[in-house]
């Protein structure tokens, strides 16, 4: 099942580069989702370069995330980016705002959000320390896709969303803009995926992650351009909020997402109820 949510854009065009992202960057206040300030910041790469150049920071009126493009016009990254914890509701489409290869005020793209679908089974509210089973269940469909009515450049290669699960050991990386540089793209280029969860819509990895990451591709660290999952929140099971040296996350696994997008094509989406919502 999935919420379709439209928008008027609520910015003026020429809302851009520090009045959407000042240095103070505001985000979901959750102790398991981006938080993690004293980690090593992991390497700063060149966002003009692919599959970095696909990428892009993302923000508006709530939190401050990563994601990466998909299609012509399509924006991948986590749901609870556009989840305003302090009013309890998903943000108006036309208040999130795309920069994509976003380095030091400077972009390839500047792009808003006309609609968005993201699962009507995610539920932000369900994100609290420490993570229950219903919290778990909440993080399988912590992913949203991004419309623009304007298209992406033609020079921006959309990256590709794997159709199977990766096994344990499989090297992967991932890159995204956080807090602590939050004008820079930082990556750990070296990392692998982990345990995942039993019906293979989780899967863990040892990359170092931050807050702001959120959203973020995890990428194949052979197949350049493709992304196995969308990082959702920091830390394997069992470590400590106070152990904040460690690294690790969990990501949403690219398969449920390459499913729905072939399910939309097929038009056979079984049991699957969308709902419109308009914003003034």
């Amino acid at each position: 099942m999935i919420e379709i949510y439209e928008g008027q854009n609520a910015f003026p065009a020429s809302f851009a580069r520090s009045a959407i992202f000042a240095s103070v960057l505001i985000a979901v206040p959750v102790l398991t989702i981006g938080i993690g300030l004293t980690k090593p910041h992991g390497e700063i790469v060149d966002s003009q370069k692919y599959p970095w150049s696909s990428m892009g920071k993302i923000g508006g009126m709530g939190p401050f995330c990563t994601g990466a493009v998909i299609g012509p016009n399509q924006f991948l990254t986590a749901a609870h980016c556009l989840y305003d914890k302090p009013t309890a509701r998903l943000l108006p489409a036309g208040s999130i705002h795309i920069l994509v290869g976003y380095d030091k005020g400077e972009y390839r793209a500047h792009r808003v959000a006309s609609r968005y679908t993201i699962p009507t089974t995610f539920d932000p509210s369900l994100y609290t320390y420490p993570l229950g089973p219903k919290g778990w269940i909440a993080a399988r469909y912590d992913w949203a896709i991004l419309y623009t009515d304007e298209p992406f450049p033609p020079d921006v290669k959309p990256l590709r969303l794997a159709s199977a699960t990766s096994p344990l050991g499989t090297a992967v990386k991932i890159g995204g803009y956080t807090t602590e540089r939050p004008y820079v793209m930082t990556a750990d280029p070296r990392c692998q995926i982990g345990a995942g969860s039993a019906d293979g819509k989780l899967i863990s990895h040892d990359c170092v992650v931050h807050h702001g990451t959120s959203g973020g591709a995890l990428l194949s660290g052979d197949d350049e351009g493709l992304i196995l999952g969308v990082e959702i929140f920091m830390y394997s099971p069992g470590v400590k909020p106070g152990e904040q040296s460690k690294e690790g996350g969990w990501a949403v696994s690219a398969v449920t997402i390459t499913e729905f997008l072939g399910s939309q094509v097929a038009g056979s989406i079984e049991g699957q109820k969308t709902i419109t919502r308009s914003v003034k």
